[in-house]
């Protein structure tokens, strides 16, 4: 499997569990049921991989627990500006993360970015910022829910630099699998005590439906563990980016199939401006690749 096809596998399951998530009650807690399952049902079969990989280069362990524990935090923060403002306001924000990983990279990992790499990033930020300013009231949400957001978009940058790490510590998409039950076991933990201080219970009292519950446990770590397969040969920048073509499709589906006509033109026009970014960034990797 080549690092863009991954990218786009990813890109479909993520559009997948996160429309789902969009159309999930809130007290449901979705994120608290398919991250706990896909823990429960992959780590059998690829747990040993992981375990395996990290005998070999024990760095693993410690990218897990920085993953695990900004994953949790990120989870933390993206519930906290959910119910502050809708995902469609809040999560657009949360996916200019690229800028800060590329920045990191640039700084720490001493990475040099094209000057049209750059420009394609900044692009693709501010038609993400289209895309969450395009409802009417969109502004005054924003106001209380951007602080989590930007908490959100941070985290993203710390565990996706871990995932980097790591990334090129392992080998095969089995051992990424496994590397993301560990991160998420952690990360369900700090789900269960958020869970437990907002509703005084360890579970839910409401449960999700069958079928949503086996698309989102398939489709969050995977999508997940797919994306850092890819920076195996990718900058973390460039890996993350590029998933923000599940934010286009997000919009698509949401004006043909959801019917969220409100402010359509702007939004619309905010994912024209990432489908450029992007594809300056695919361009990009094309010709290094080359």
């Amino acid at each position: 499997m080549t690092p863009l096809s991954a990218i786009g596998l990813s890109v479909l399951l993520h559009v997948s569990w996160n429309l789902l998530t969009r159309r999930t009650p809130s007290e449901a807690n979705f994120l608290w049921w398919i991250v706990g399952l896909y823990v429960l049902v992959f780590a059998p079969f690829t747990l040993p991989d992981f375990v395996h990989a990290a005998e070999q280069s024990p760095v693993l362990y410690i990218c897990a627990a920085i993953s695990g524990t900004t994953n949790g935090l990120y989870f933390l923060a993206l519930r906290r500006a959910y119910s502050m403002a809708p995902a469609s306001v809040v999560y657009p924000i949360v996916r200019s993360s690229p800028l800060f990983i590329a920045i990191v990279e640039t700084l720490f990992f001493g990475l040099s970015f094209p000057l049209l790499s750059w420009f394609a990033i900044m692009v693709a930020a501010v038609g993400l910022w289209l895309i969450a300013t395009s409802a009417h009231d969109s502004t005054s949400r924003l106001s209380r829910a951007w602080p989590y957001a930007l908490f959100a978009a941070f985290m993203t940058a710390l565990y996706s630099m871990s995932d980097k790490v790591a990334a090129s510590n392992m080998q095969g998409l089995n051992a990424a699998l496994g590397y993301v039950c560990v991160n998420f076991a952690i990360s369900w933990v700090f789900l269960s005590l958020e869970q437990k201080m907002s509703d005084r219970r360890w579970a839910p009292g409401t449960m999700p439906s069958i079928l949503s519950l086996i698309i989102g446990t398939f489709g969050v770590g995977t999508a997940y563990a797919l994306v850092i397969y890819s920076m195996r040969w990718l900058p973390a920048a460039y890996a993350v980016a590029l998933t923000n073509a599940g934010i286009v499709l997000s919009v698509l589906l949401g004006v043909a199939w959801l019917k969220e006509y409100e402010g359509w033109r702007q939004r619309i026009t905010g994912a024209c401006l990432v489908v450029a970014g992007l594809i300056v960034v695919s361009n990009g990797i094309l010709v290094q690749r080359v």
